[in-house]
């Protein structure tokens, strides 16, 4: 009898795109409304992604402690450590990152046998975990016996919160996204708000984003979809006690949140920061860009970064780095908000030129909308963002989940 017929999880959606010998499917559960992407691809390593958007207004640093805390046990498997001692009988390695609007946690296993055993408790972990106050004061922040801060999350945050990258950063944001959008915010936490943080806070923050209605199961590898569907099922018997009800109140971050204004003006700011060598600085520049969801916009603009931007050869680095060596690379990157954050950084330049450089920038943006594109060079750019996109999904998982991530 075809899983389908057993299984609380239809299927919403099966296709191979053409661009890849990878076969993609869609579930989703009628029970709890948790979702499930499998991307069928071949060789020994099966990896998981465990996706949930997480969206917060404050510093309080909630959904990275929490993801810290979903490690130090759950209802049924109480211990700190088990989890990952599990993982290591089954050839395995699990792992989490928490992004401004999504906090991950990940698995990888030696083939689809090991994760099978694995899923289960690791899906208890993040959706029952014990979030004891215990856990809470050993974990995110406590005093030691010399006086000193201490804790795994905030020597995280210690160790980062005042470097260049971290501050420059920071205040981006800070100029970009208004207050009561989320993107403003320090997700990993402030140390100043990490040391009053309670573990109530952080339950109440479990309670709100960790519903399986707001999780997005990725899987990549030989996966064999009759016993997915088969232990997922059972996992969702386990969790109906504690779960809300399907039809309960919830507010989908970031798709029911506040739009993003435009931005208004132009805004140049300068940011400290401690270092030994105060000759050099760094220059970042940020626009909004357009839609994430328009995928020919989406598209066009990466074409665009590499024809500006993406070697040796193209106008912004072949100016500022080779012939006017004002700067020692430019680099650009992209990150998936409602309208696509577009930024550009300016290494080692000198601190007396950061200003020169900035406006330098911008004539030579201007520059090349005044010219005739090279539309030889640009055929390139497209011919290599086709080759290197193809690559990375014939031996990458990451570069799969990444777009099944935005989608979520």
């Amino acid at each position: 009898m075809a899983a389908s017929q057993k299984s609380h999880f239809r299927q919403l959606q099966k296709f191979k795109p053409d661009y890849s010998v990878n076969e993609f499917t869609q579930y989703e559960s009628e029970r709890t409304g948790m979702r499930v992407v499998t991307v069928n691809h071949k060789g020994p390593k099966v990896a998981g992604y465990f996706v949930l958007a997480t969206e917060i207004h404050d510093d309080s640093g909630s959904p990275h402690t929490l993801e810290h805390l979903c490690f130090m046990g759950s209802r049924n498997y109480r211990y700190k450590g088990f989890l990952d001692k599990l993982a290591t009988r089954f050839y395995s390695n699990t792992n989490a990152w928490t992004a401004t609007d999504h906090t991950a946690y990940t698995l990888d296993t030696a083939g689809w046998a090991g994760f099978s055993e694995i899923l289960p408790v690791y899906l208890e972990h993040v959706i029952a975990p014990t979030l004891t106050d215990a856990g809470c004061y050993t974990e995110v922040h406590h005093i030691d016996g010399t006086g000193n801060d201490a804790g795994v999350v905030y020597s995280e945050m210690q160790a980062i919160q005042n470097n260049q990258g971290e501050l420059i950063d920071l205040q981006a944001r800070r100029l970009i996204y208004p207050e009561g959008v989320g993107f403003r915010y320090e997700t990993g936490g402030m140390m100043e708000q990490l040391r009053s943080l309670t573990a109530d806070r952080i339950r109440a923050f479990h309670r709100e984003m960790y519903q399986p209605k707001n999780l997005c199961l990725i899987i990549t590898g030989e996966v064999d979809h009759d016993d997915l569907l088969k232990k997922l099922d059972a996992f969702e018997d386990t969790i109906l006690d504690i779960i809300p009800r399907p039809d309960a109140p919830f507010k989908r971050p970031w798709v029911e949140s506040e739009r993003t204004p435009p931005i208004k003006e132009s805004i140049v700011k300068e940011v400290e920061f401690p270092e030994e060598d105060e000759s050099s600085g760094e220059i970042e520049i940020r626009f909004l860009g357009p839609d994430c969801t328009d995928s020919i916009q989406g598209g066009a603009l990466n074409v665009v970064l590499l024809y500006l931007a993406g070697s040796s050869a193209t106008i912004l680095e072949n100016t500022l780095v080779e012939k006017e060596q004002v700067a020692s690379a430019v680099y650009f990157s992209t990150e998936d908000r409602p309208d696509i954050e577009i930024k550009f950084t300016l290494t080692s330049v000198a601190t007396e030129k950061l200003h020169q450089v900035e406006k330098r920038f911008f004539e030579i943006l201007h520059e090349a909308m005044d010219r005739p594109l090279d539309m030889n060079y640009m055929s390139e750019c497209i011919q290599r963002q086709k080759r290197s996109w193809k690559f990375s999904t014939e031996g990458s998982a990451i570069s799969f989940a990444e777009y099944v991530i935005s989608d979520f």
